[in-house]
Parts: structure tokens; C-alpha cells; sequence
């Protein structure tokens, strides 16, 4: 039996850090208005993370920085593929940096929260097909 929540209550870094500390094997299925995305953990192990068109630790990255949305765990579920290799650990750290800088750069350049908000909105009306790419 998997586990269920909202990433509001238990982001990603928190769901990895369990798993990798009790070397459990599961898939971690997110859902958001961002899309749906998965991340394989093998005894503990990050090995496979999947979002959009991005696989690996890009895929990974790309998730990390959802603040809500829905989680799944599903046990023993087996990775499709193995696009990771670095640790849990320096996964995170540098997911989290990444985060950092680029919160940094926003500031920096006057970037504005209605356009990544604009963002969302467009990439979920492509994915309902209410908007088409050209």
C-alpha cells in the first residue's frame, strides 16, 4: 500500500530523504497545474526521474522546485531506466542551489511572478488542448 499527500505538507526533499534513509525501492508519482512527473528510488538510490520532455537529473531539478501539487508513493516499483547516478544527497544540494540561483537572478532582473505565472497557465492549456503549438 503506497503513501499519498500534498507536497505543501511534504515537499520532495523530504519524501527522497525518507526513502533514502530506509533503503526502500518505490516510485514517487507528482502531479500538479505544472504537469505529472515521477522519481524512481532503488534501495534509497535516486536512479530515474521523469518530467515533460526532461529525464535525469534535469527531470529531478524540474520537480524539486514544485511548492504543491499531489504525491503518490508506489513500493517496489522498478525504474524503466537509469538516468541518475549521483547521490541523494548532492542531488539535492544542487537542486536546491540551482533554486537559489535562479531566485537570486529574479530579483536581480526584475522578473515578475505573473509571468512564471503566465508560464503555468500556457503549458497546462497546451497539455488540455486548449492551446496548440505552432
Amino acid at each position: 500500500m503506497g503513501v499519498k499527500g500534498r507536497l505543501k505538507d511534504m515537499g520532495l526533499v523530504d519524501i527522497v530523504q525518507i526513502f533514502n534513509a530506509e533503503r526502500k525501492t518505490v516510485a514517487v508519482h507528482l502531479g500538479s497545474e505544472m504537469g505529472y512527473g515521477r522519481v524512481y528510488i532503488k534501495d534509497g538510490q535516486i536512479v530515474h526521474a521523469m518530467y515533460r520532455e526532461f529525464t535525469g537529473p534535469e527531470a529531478f531539478f524540474q520537480l524539486l522546485a514544485w511548492k504543491d501539487g499531489e504525491f503518490e508513493v508506489e513500493p517496489d516499483a522498478a525504474a524503466p531506466d537509469r538516468t541518475i547516478s549521483e547521490s541523494p544527497e548532492g542531488l539535492i544540494l544542487e537542486g536546491l542551489r540551482r533554486l537559489d540561483e535562479a531566485r537570486g537572478k529574479g530579483r536581480d532582473q526584475g522578473a515578475n511572478v505573473g509571468d512564471i505565472e503566465s508560464i503555468r497557465l500556457m503549458n497546462r492549456l497546451l497539455e488540455i488542448g486548449i492551446l496548440e503549438k505552432i
